[in-house]
């Protein structure tokens, strides 16, 4: 018998109050799981072939926990998704930009966005002007993808390691990882952080292309070329969720 992630998301109660929560089935999890944050809500993490019949009993001991930290990240009913409207404001390499949301001619239809020291303006097809988020996304994976590509090599340069290939998507665990053939991802939404936490996060995957771990080595060899990063990366758990879409 399988199981599979149910399309939607459960109410319940825990301490007297209403949850929404969501379970998901993982082939790569060992044991049971809660997280709690802003991008996913309440997530229940099951090992695949483990029954949702678990739920209940796993949702009441960690019922104090739930209760505090729905509380504490506004997601008792369910993630924290951000508003976009004209005013509002969004960083790009760590400079806030002011949203400008205006109307496209009649006729076009393809987005024309326009980036200033302290501004974004977005021309948007009627279609699109209810729901930036989409056109938003996209225009921040395009400018990582630049930016993360030639930051890769300036640093490839300096450090002596040069890797396989660059990608640049979507990632909801880590910032960036090296795989053993060489090839470096990062998530996209890092182009929201300041340039500095940028390149720690970039030197650290390519410190990685001669040890793939993080052994001593690793780490002799990431404070020589970048000895400033583990107060970039602190700075990262600090403000992961600032860089939300």
């Amino acid at each position: 018998m399988s199981h599979r992630l149910p399309d939607r998301t459960t109410l319940t109660l825990i301490k007297g109050k209403p949850v929404r929560y969501r379970v998901r089935h993982s082939r790569r999890a060992r044991k049971m799981g809660v997280q709690v944050c802003k991008r996913d809500g309440v997530v229940i993490t099951l090992p695949y072939r483990v029954g949702l019949k678990v739920v209940p009993e796993l949702l009441e001991h960690w019922a104090d926990w739930i209760d505090a930290k729905a509380d504490e990240f506004g997601v008792r009913h369910g993630p924290q998704i951000r508003q976009f409207s004209t005013g509002s404001e969004i960083s790009i390499l760590g400079t806030p930009r002011y949203l400008a949301i205006t109307n496209l001619p009649n006729g076009r239809k393809r987005p024309v966005i326009d980036l200033t020291d302290d501004s974004l303006t977005l021309a948007l097809a009627p279609a699109d002007v209810f729901d930036v988020r989409p056109v938003l996304e996209k225009y921040l994976r395009r400018l990582a993808r630049q930016d993360f590509t030639e930051r890769t090599a300036l640093w490839s340069d300096r450090i002596g390691l040069f890797p396989r290939r660059v990608i640049v998507g979507e990632r909801t665990s880590r910032w960036g990882s090296c795989s053993g053939r060489g090839t470096l991802s990062f998530c996209y939404r890092l182009i929201m952080a300041p340039p500095d936490v940028v390149d720690a996060v970039v030197a650290h995957e390519i410190c990685h292309l001669a040890h793939l771990n993080h052994s001593r080595r690793f780490y002799a060899l990431l404070d020589k070329v970048c000895p400033g990063h583990r107060a970039s990366m602190a700075w990262l758990r600090e403000h992961e969720d600032d860089l939300l879409l």
